[in-house]
């Protein structure tokens, strides 16, 4: 059920943190001070609390910023907790990159922004400024993005979150450790790990800080923040922020609660990695089975002596890990036409594809795991799917489905975006069909051409469009059709 008044986002949480001080005091009637950090869930829960942000003060990397908090987006708030809502008095944005793309490879699943790869997968949320979803096969080298992620160990970002930006802006912005640092001259380079013995970390950024306001201490193998603009391959800072080798910390706090997917796993040892911290779960209760990528919640507390090593009490398993082998490059939405159980297979809008066992199934609100068997004819469902994986009968392998509550995402006067082939072109009436559902348009539905890059008006679009082109369709679903507000041409998945 939706929430009324309560911030609503979707997406399953890459992690989450609980940090909780010990001199709180839940019972309290004007609630208890929480800080909170991680991705929101699909559910609209950030580590299993919903934000109420009417008076929140929000920022990103700690700048005042005149941004909404959206799906997918790494966060850290501040407020008062009362039951399972905090009321957010201070809510920052966690940027890792902001630049243009560099390299893009849709079927790696990867790109590269100011010399650092970023990795994608089936949980990412990319879309444009205006909120339109996209998929990775969307962008091209030249975007200004902005990325929200997680930072792995082996120096890739893990995007939970991708904005297109409409236009290039004058400054970029880059988290990384600062290496070969001459304090003299006040330059390093911008590497993607703190190894700084390992070239093959150099991102190939040089920082100029001569002219920058200057936060901590510089030190070699030093986490950094750097704002600024880009000069060639040197950054000319006017921003750089040390934060020391593993970043901001999260000292005092009692209790941690973590979300994401376990790297680094040393069954011998009973430890694994998970947001930069090492978890311990040797006297942990364990729900269901670890395995290197699976998605965890974990519940335990900071060791006295080493605040990046975490004391595990609970470590639950809650998603498995996706399919190694299959990136999802793109993305449809729609109802569920026809599914077979059996043999795994779905049809959405008009589209076919085909599913296995590391396929993962979820629901987005609440947030959590299902089984294929639990999807029906009539579901609205995102399917990201590998384009370059299909099967005899010319299915696309399903990546992840996501079934949508439909009076949260697609009900009466909600929007609602749709993506496949066009087929019924009616020019006449200026209707057309996807994937069964009727597409109908008014005075105020607008055109674009993704494959030129440019905005059409009405007669163009209607002059231009063929039987059989692949568009994506955003509006309002009401009594069997969808009226229209944004129709864009795409280009097909020839591949």
């Amino acid at each position: 059920m939706r929430r009324k008044g309560v911030w609503q986002v979707g997406l399953l949480a890459v992690f989450g943190l609980l940090l909780a001080s010990c001199g709180t005091n839940p019972g309290a009637s004007e609630g208890s001070a929480v800080t909170l950090a991680g991705v929101v869930a699909s559910d609209g829960t950030l580590a299993g609390m919903t934000l109420e942000l009417t008076s929140a003060q929000v920022t990103k990397n700690g700048d005042p910023a005149q941004s909404s908090l959206k799906p997918g987006m790494v966060v850290e708030v501040r407020g008062q907790a009362q039951d399972s809502q905090v009321r957010v008095e201070a809510a920052d944005i966690k940027i890792e990159l902001k630049g243009q793309i560099e390299a893009i490879d849709p079927a790696a699943g990867t790109l590269t922004v100011l010399g650092t790869p970023v990795r994608v997968d089936a949980l990412t949320r990319i879309e444009e400024e205006d909120g339109t979803s996209l998929a990775l096969a969307d962008l091209k080298v030249g975007d200004f993005v902005e990325i929200s992620g997680v930072r792995q160990a082996d120096g890739t970002v893990l995007a939970t979150y991708i904005e297109k930006k409409l236009e290039a802006e004058a400054y970029v912005e880059a988290k990384g450790f600062a290496c070969n640092l001459d304090e003299a001259a006040k330059t390093f380079a911008l590497w993607s790990s703190a190894n700084c013995a390992d070239p093959t970390f150099d991102t190939g950024i040089s920082v100029n800080y001569a002219d920058a306001y200057l936060e901590g201490t510089p030190a070699e193998g030093a986490r950094v923040e750097v704002k600024g603009s880009l000069d060639g391959n040197t950054l000319l800072a006017t921003k750089v922020e040390f934060k020391g080798r593993h970043g901001d910390g999260y000292e005092g706090y009692a209790k941690i609660e973590l979300y994401g997917p376990v790297s680094n796993l040393d069954e011998a040892q009973q430890t694994f990695e998970l947001l930069g911290y090492t978890v311990d779960y040797a006297n942990a209760y364990l729900e269901g089975t670890l395995s290197e990528g699976a998605y965890v919640e974990v519940e335990g507390t900071p060791d006295t002596n080493d605040p990046t090593l975490v004391h595990a009490a609970k470590v639950e398993v809650k998603y498995p890990e996706g399919p190694r082998d299959h990136v999802p490059s793109h993305e449809v939405k729609g109802q569920i036409e026809a599914i077979d159980p059996d043999a795994m297979t779905l049809t959405v809008a008009g589209m076919s594809f085909y599913a296995d066992d590391a396929t993962i199934v979820k629901e987005d609100d609440p947030d959590r795991p299902i089984a294929f068997t639990d999807l029906a004819v009539g579901d609205w469902v995102e399917v990201k799917y590998d384009a370059t994986a299909q099967n005899e009968a010319g299915a696309y392998y399903a990546v992840k489905i996501e079934k949508k509550g439909y009076d949260h995402d697609y009900g009466e006067g909600y929007a609602h975006e749709l993506e496949g082939y066009l087929q019924n072109l009616d020019r006449e009436n200026r209707t057309f069909e996807v994937g069964g559902v009727l597409v109908t348009v008014n005075e105020t539905t607008r055109y674009e051409d993704d494959r030129t890059d440019r905005y059409l008006s009405a007669d163009e679009f209607w002059s231009l469009v063929q039987e059989g082109d692949r568009v994506e369709v955003k509006g309002t679903y009401q009594e069997g059709s969808l009226l229209a507000s944004k129709i864009e041409l795409k280009d097909k998945y020839d591949d």
